[in-house]
């Protein structure tokens, strides 16, 4: 099982991936749900009204965020920031003093910017506190300013308890990842056990599958081979960690009753896949092939992910999916 600190680096990774309106709209799901735990008012104006530069207020705190995520980060990215900074809070100021929008008053300017792997950059200068000041005094009035990164979204989290977590980790759609690390050898005999009992409930004899001798070929000439370029990335990091499982399987095939019940659920699993192949293709026969594997499992979700990784070492083993035959 997830903990709090495995959701809460799951779904900082989530935000760090992601870039223009994407990133926006994924930092205003953690608002949402954040308020909602604080008993405050998130509000996220209509897009659709116009450039407002409010990318969403917290009503009872006067807290405004706006939200910055360029495709790429460039050598520039400090005077990106800096201008992008400047531009938004003295339009935001003007709606806000000289328009009277958002009941006319500000606390807070939060400015979230996404720079993925990297730190913000150094303002030695002082440029943000500078221009905080100048329009300070232009309004004559004083609030809080300052520039931060996904770190201040983890802080947020880390707030929360673990079931505003696992919402937040639902709407972003995250639910499936989990911590490689979390695969203990524990967890995935437990895992052999659970898919070889209702296996064996299906079929009480060995299963046959059909034998060709193939020749290894690479898993990423394998996933264009086989039209599974919408999963590739699942696909290839799975196969980057593939030998966390390998070790795990070394300790499997010690134990002989062990060895024979992984012997029979690669078994099913391949015969799944050719008989899903009469009427299934590329991404979506992979999905079935995951939906029918965990279909053995009372929590299907928290084994969803181990079924990807099982299934990704068998097809990395040129076991399932199509490879080019030995001439």
């Amino acid at each position: 099982m997830l903990t709090k600190y495995d959701y809460i680096e799951t779904i900082a990774l989530e935000l760090k991936a992601t870039t223009d309106y994407n990133f926006q709209y994924k930092i205003g799901e953690v608002l949402k749900v954040y308020s909602k735990y604080k008993n405050w008012t998130y509000e996220m104006p209509n897009s659709s009204g116009g450039d407002d530069k409010n990318d969403g207020w917290i009503v009872e705190e006067k807290r405004f965020y706006q939200i910055y995520s360029p495709q790429q980060l460039r050598d520039s990215l400090r005077k990106d920031i800096q201008e992008k900074f400047q531009e938004d809070l003295e339009k935001l100021l003007k709606l806000i003093y000289v328009d009277n929008k958002w009941n006319g008053d500000i606390n807070d300017f939060i400015f979230i910017v996404n720079t993925m792997d990297r730190n913000l950059p150094h303002d030695s200068t002082r440029y943000f506190d500078n221009e905080k000041e100048r329009l300070e005094s232009l309004y004559g009035i004083t609030f809080n300013a300052k520039v931060v990164n996904v770190d201040y979204i983890k802080d947020l989290l880390e707030e929360m308890e673990i079931n505003e977590l696992q919402s937040i980790s639902a709407r972003l759609r995250v639910t499936s990842i989990i911590d490689y690390n979390a695969l203990s050898a524990k967890f995935f005999y437990e895992f052999i056990d659970i898919l070889n009992e209702g296996i064996q409930r299906k079929f009480r004899e060995r299963i046959d599958t059909e034998s060709t001798s193939y020749e290894r070929i690479s898993s990423p000439r394998k996933i264009v081979i086989n039209n599974l370029e919408e999963v590739s990335q699942e696909i290839e990091g799975i196969i980057l960690e593939l030998n966390i499982l390998e070790d795990i399987i070394s300790t499997v095939y010690q134990d002989i009753d062990y060895a024979d019940k992984f012997e029979r659920i690669v078994s099913y699993t391949i015969k799944t896949y050719e008989t899903l192949t009469n009427n299934y293709s590329g991404v979506e026969l992979y999905h079935k092939i995951v939906e029918n594997l965990i279909s053995y499992t009372e929590f299907k979700r928290s084994y969803e992910y181990p079924a990807k990784i099982l299934i990704v070492y068998i097809f990395d083993k040129c076991d399932i999916f199509e490879k080019e035959e030995v001439s």
